[in-house]
């Protein structure tokens, strides 16, 4: 068998110019469509919860973004160059075969996030349903006065209901991207944010108005520093680790870019939407408790309990579209790739999309939004370990070793120059080992003070010691 033709298909080889149109103003659309929604509201209240004063909270969360733009904006080089997408970019640092390893590990992070994602939406529209139906408050006010009421309290509401629409969303999401095709630049998703972004920013900014019209501008915020300095760098290592599936799989959406300028400045929006929309979180929530003294920091159930029912309508609609897109965006996308990447013969991009689609099911990742704690803790670190050493990988070589360029010819074959060691290159697999393995020690049970807080650190940690040893490797094994 010609086992070059094992390793190609059409749509993941270089498109061409025409087809490359996307322009700065795109990106930036497409980050505030898949950065601005119902979790930007919350992210600050978890390092709230966690003990941070809300300023430190929003600043850390801004800062952790900001560090995580550099890698992005760096992997996307690469993909608005050649016109290639990350799996393909990847085979020059990890080897024909070895590339994937990064891949798998980062479409499953990224289908987690898909269900996350999912049952969000699926919570919007059952609770509309609710709402409109005036099943809402007999259900929620008994969870209300106990304290319990969270982001599983419209699923608790109906379990029938809500699992049915979770189903539906799916396939709606799946046919989205069927009539989406790479080789014509998925013009259907770059449309599709310039849609979104607009009213999701109206949409949030309209919930917030909202509570300052009916209860004023009455509010006090926390500002008492109860956290420790690991659990504030937890915090900000969590915030860092949000993205971090983007600064691998950004090329996915960067190879369409007209050219560097379009995906550098389109991109650096990210921290600043989110310290934006978070600043409203903060302060609409605030503001509602002062009122009713009970903190609700999750804007759809929020805005469900207390606006009427058209308002509702006309601030949550929008808020379901961002949801939508930012899944189709971000989520199912980029997973497509990486798994079609393992046979790309016989695995078509949209048939990735369908693997990846019940791996998310699997992995089951919306249990992580239960508490601030799971969520920072055992889902953004757990995972950011991990990437944090392949994006230190994917840096060293493409800035250091290949000074950002790439033989693009080799990455379709297998006697190339990305051969490396039987297709898999020891040195990015080794540097990955270490950096993650003393990473994960106290989750393998081996924990001491020092490890823990190494644990803690998460991405903040295993980038910059996975971009030494890679160097350092690739010298000892004359690859370099």
């Amino acid at each position: 068998m010609d086992i070059d033709s094992i390793i190609v298909n059409p749509e993941i080889l270089p498109i061409p110019k025409e087809v490359k149109k996307w322009k700065a103003k795109d990106y930036t659309m497409v980050w505030i469509t898949m950065a601005v929604g119902v979790l930007t509201w919350e992210y600050p209240w978890f390092g709230i919860f966690l003990g941070l004063p809300w300023y430190v909270s929003l600043a850390l969360e801004f800062i952790g973004n900001g560090i995580t733009l550099i890698p992005m904006i760096i992997q996307s080089h690469a993909g608005a160059k050649y016109g290639i997408a990350e799996p393909q970019i990847t085979r020059s640092r990890w080897g024909i075969w070895g590339a994937q390893l990064p891949s798998i590990i980062r479409a499953i992070i990224g289908t987690g996030w898909w269900g996350i994602n999912v049952f969000i939406i699926t919570e919007i529209i059952v609770g509309l349903y609710l709402k409109i139906s005036g099943k809402l408050y007999s259900v929620v006010s008994p969870l209300l006065a106990s304290g319990e009421a969270n982001s599983f309290t419209i699923s608790l509401a109906d379990p029938t209901l809500f699992w049915a629409v979770f189903i539906v969303v799916i396939i709606l999401e799946l046919l989205i991207l069927y009539y989406s095709p790479i080789l014509k630049g998925q013009e259907p998703l770059r449309k599709m944010s310039w849609i979104v972004a607009p009213v999701v920013m109206l949409s949030l900014l309209g919930i917030f108005l909202s509570e300052v019209y009916k209860y004023g501008l009455n509010f006090s915020l926390p500002t008492k520093f109860n956290a420790s300095i690991p659990v504030a760098i937890a915090f900000l290592a969590g915030n860092m680790s949000s993205w971090l599936t983007m600064a691998i799989s950004m090329p996915d959406l960067t190879r369409f870019a007209e050219n560097q300028r379009a995906q550098i400045f389109g991109q650096l929006i990210l921290p600043f939407a989110y310290a934006l929309f978070g600043i409203f979180g903060v302060i609409g929530s605030s503001i509602a408790y002062s009122a009713t003294h009970v903190l609700i920091i999750d804007p759809v159930l929020l805005t469900l309990l207390t606006d009427p029912t058209p308002i509702a309508l006309l601030l949550l609609i929008p808020l379901l579209m961002e949801t939508f897109a930012v899944n189709t965006l971000a989520n199912l996308l980029p997973p497509g790739y990486d798994i079609s990447n393992i046979f790309p013969k016989k695995i078509s991009w949209f048939k990735g999309v369908l693997i990846a689609t019940l791996i998310g099911l699997i992995v089951g990742a919306w249990s992580f939004l239960g508490s601030a704690y799971s969520f920072i803790e055992n889902w953004l670190l757990t995972y950011g370990i991990a990437l944090g050493s392949i994006v230190g990988i994917n840096m060293a070589d493409y800035t250091v070793i290949r000074r950002f360029e790439l033989d693009v010819s080799s990455l379709y074959v297998f006697n190339g120059k990305y051969k490396y060691m039987k297709g898999i290159n020891p040195a990015a697999l080794l540097a990955f080992i270490a950096s993650s393995l003393i990473g994960y020690m106290p989750d393998l049970g081996v924990s001491n003070a020092t490890l823990s807080f190494i644990n803690s650190l998460g991405p903040l940690f295993t980038l910059p010691l996975s971009f030494l040893l890679y160097l350092i490797l690739m010298k000892a094994f004359r690859l370099w």
